[in-house]
């Protein structure tokens, strides 16, 4: 008889939610479960992580990989720091498994996202990748030789902060430009509240009005239907993550770039400006192999899905 698959629970931490699979070793999802991200405490975290495991766990449910929205420590699987979390330094991998009763691991988010892509996803079959994820911010991850690339600490590849964009938007850290202020799903969605404030009776401010509330969104259906503004917005983002992602290529040599994040749904709309910038910024593109600049496969499932997955090849 054929043993059955291995399974773990995947976790994936965002700036306003958590997102929870079952997932097998080949990727697929048996269970699915969310809720908003409590900000406040690390107790509060780990009472609502305990509550998704124990929602979507099975019976070979034996490990749980989380990725969180920050530095997370390589060795001692701390989150050192998470700024869209209210707490300091937390040490949430033990912390996780004490509530659950099973062995955790815990890691950058994009990271986890990045492993998701590299076993199943778009990268599959190559063994250096960069994978960049537009979300509530904008995370970074990297397989190397196909490992993760953590650094020293586990603190590598955090893009977030390459000015791409000289004199643009304040950044939390103090600086103008950087990129996860200009280039993230939260930025699509503050371009499109601004343009549709300014011309009230545009497509986009209707949209806007109506709802979601997920400004991304809206801007995305109104480019669909052929507004300007928005048009103009995604083409902007593009530019500013080819930009980025062009010095990301320059600096790792990857055999291929994957986009990942809810933006990319709108395609070549985003995508599209995104290469052009992308070959525009990228060192002797005549002498090098291309690398191609692909749309993420497991979309906004790739950082639980890759949790699993780490939690899978770590423990089972």
């Amino acid at each position: 008889m054929t043993e059955p698959p291995a399974e773990a629970v995947g976790i994936d931490v965002g700036g306003t939610k958590i997102a929870a699979v079952r997932v097998a070793a080949d990727g697929t999802v048996a269970a699915r479960a969310r809720c908003a991200t409590p900000r406040r405490t690390a107790a509060d975290l780990v009472a609502a992580i305990a509550g998704l495991v124990a929602r979507v766990r099975g019976e070979r449910s034996a490990a749980v990989g989380v990725g969180l929205p920050g530095m997370v420590d390589a060795r001692s699987g701390a989150l050192a720091f998470a700024p869209g979390l209210e707490f300091a330094r937390a040490p949430l991998r033990e912390l996780i498994a004490d509530a659950v009763g099973l062995p955790v691991v815990t890691d950058n988010d994009a990271n986890a996202a990045a492993w998701a892509e590299y076993r199943l996803g778009a990268g599959r079959g190559h063994e250096h990748l960069v994978l960049v994820t537009l979300g509530t911010g904008l995370g970074c991850g990297a397989v190397v030789a196909g490992r993760l690339l953590h650094g020293s600490h586990g603190f590598a590849a955090e893009a977030s902060h390459l000015v791409v964009e000289p004199g643009g938007p304040l950044c939390e850290c103090g600086s103008r430009g950087c990129w996860g202020e200009t280039a993230s799903g939260a930025a699509i969605g503050r371009r499109g509240r601004a343009e549709a404030a300014a011309r009230p009776a545009s497509p986009l401010a209707r949209l806007l009005g109506e709802g979601p509330p997920d400004g991304g969104r809206a801007v995305t259906e109104a480019a669909r239907r052929g507004d300007p503004q928005a048009l103009a917005i995604l083409e902007r983002v593009g530019t500013l993550t080819g930009i980025g992602l062009a010095a990301l290529a320059n600096v790792f040599d990857p055999a291929v770039l994957v986009v990942g994040g809810g933006p990319v749904a709108a395609g070549d709309l985003l995508l599209g400006p995104a290469r052009a910038a992308f070959a525009d910024g990228l060192y002797a593109p005549g002498d090098r192999p291309p690398v191609p600049v692909l749309a993420a496969r497991f979309a906004g499932d790739a950082g639980a899905i890759g949790a699993g997955l780490l939690a899978i090849d770590r423990f089972l």
